[in-house]
């Protein structure tokens, strides 16, 4: 039975595409024009609280962790935020970095009216706490904050919050680049690490909420009570398998300044054959440096989720024509070397490249396809069914050739 598409199916199926796509962006529109409405500065907590559902109300009185008024109606529920806004925000203040802590305190320096560039989900983070209220107050966007904030933190700001927002920034950032390089690892383990690199004991309690926080401010790093992995890990479970696999591999031992430079917001490692792929795109398919830097970094997502370099050419097929084939050879060549110089989450934060010199790892030829994979130790090729040179225990086609 023939199971392709008619012609007909294909246009019903591009025309559902594009209605998807066209009323994504009007939600997007409503929702950004809600975002902005009009608001009235200086604000009042009072005010700022009745511009909300009563389920935004639900989401503040949870995060200020104000119990016992959940049955409360709207008005009610109001009344005991203002109440008891001053000691809910207190802990609020002492979980932020230097980053949120700067934005409240532009803010708060300016009266409680003044506007920054954020990202849609930096700006829902902070109204979530009750913090800033986004609008349009003539004809300018602003970011108000109601004045019991603004006296909320004015109170709270001395040398006390400050060390705790230096050394919040610390952990998250020690956080953020320890989960870049091995992608998964327990809590226990996580702050264990973050201890060693750290100029403080960590405690958990501290550190656990001040992490979460910051996972819903960064969008780099995911944290449950048990284990936290990079933002960009596609299957926790089995990056875990595959690392456990090698356990004569050891965490690769980065310095604190390596792991506080990758746990910077959006920090790409684009060592030389990154930028060598990139400069290639950019030459060969008339691309904006951006967009071919894009290309490349998805590249290395698929590589560091456990991929090999066939498996990137093929995601690289569905946008670039090859249709000779010289420039698939070209394309494999710039990914067995992204591929070779990758710190891999698999390998423990190692390269392939430093795994094949130091222990006899599996390098595919920087030369040669991803079949042509050899032993640096006895510089033998490795047939898919013989033992990987990774010391995983598994056959190659089983393991790093899969």
């Amino acid at each position: 039975m023939d199971k392709r598409l008619s012609s007909k199916d294909q246009n019903v199926l591009l025309n559902a595409v594009e209605e998807a796509k066209k009323t994504a962006r009007q939600m997007e529109a409503k929702e950004e024009e809600k975002r902005w409405s009009a608001i009235e500065v200086p604000l009042t907590l009072g005010n700022g609280l009745a511009r909300l559902t009563k389920q935004d109300l639900s989401t503040i009185r949870s995060n200020w962790n104000i119990r016992g008024a959940s049955s409360l109606k709207k008005q009610e529920l109001i009344a005991v935020m203002e109440q008891h806004a001053s000691e809910a925000l207190r802990p609020i203040w002492r979980r932020f970095d230097e980053s949120r802590y700067e934005i409240v305190k532009h803010v708060a320096e300016k009266g409680g009216d003044a506007f920054l560039q954020l990202e849609p989900y930096q700006l829902d983070y902070f109204h979530k706490l009750g913090i800033l209220f986004p609008g349009t107050y003539e004809e300018n966007k602003t970011l108000a904050m109601p004045k019991e904030v603004v006296e909320s933190f004015r109170a709270n700001d001395d040398a006390s919050l400050r060390e705790a927002v230096r050394r919040n920034t610390e952990w998250i950032k020690l956080a953020q680049g320890l989960l870049h390089y091995y992608g998964v690892l327990s809590t226990g383990e996580l702050y264990k690490l973050i201890g060693q690199h750290s100029e403080a004991e960590v405690d958990p309690v501290l550190c656990e909420p001040v992490l979460q926080e910051a996972e819903s401010f960064y969008r780099e790093i995911r944290v449950t009570r048990d284990e936290a992995s990079d933002a960009w890990v596609w299957n926790p479970d089995k990056i875990r398998q595959e690392q456990k696999a090698r356990s004569i591999v050891p965490l690769y031992p980065f310095t604190r300044v390596q792991l506080l430079r990758a746990g910077e917001a959006g920090f790409v490692e684009r060592h030389a054959s990154y930028t060598a792929f990139v400069e290639f795109l950019i030459k060969g398919y008339d691309l904006r440096r951006e967009e071919a830097d894009g290309y490349v970094e998805e590249s290395v997502s698929i590589i560091r989720n456990g991929g090999t370099p066939a498996s990137v050419l093929q995601a690289l097929q569905q946008s670039f024509e090859m249709d000779r084939l010289e420039m698939v050879q070209q394309f494999m060549d710039r990914i067995v070397g992204l591929y070779n110089d990758t710190r891999q989450w698999y390998l423990k934060g190692h390269t392939p490249e430093e795994l094949s010199t130091a222990r006899s790892g599996p390098v595919p030829s920087k030369h040669g396809s991803s079949a042509s994979v050899y032993d640096f130790a006895t510089k033998k090729k490795v047939g898919r069914n013989d033992p990987c040179p990774c010391n995983s225990g598994k056959k190659y086609k089983k393991c790093c050739g899969g």
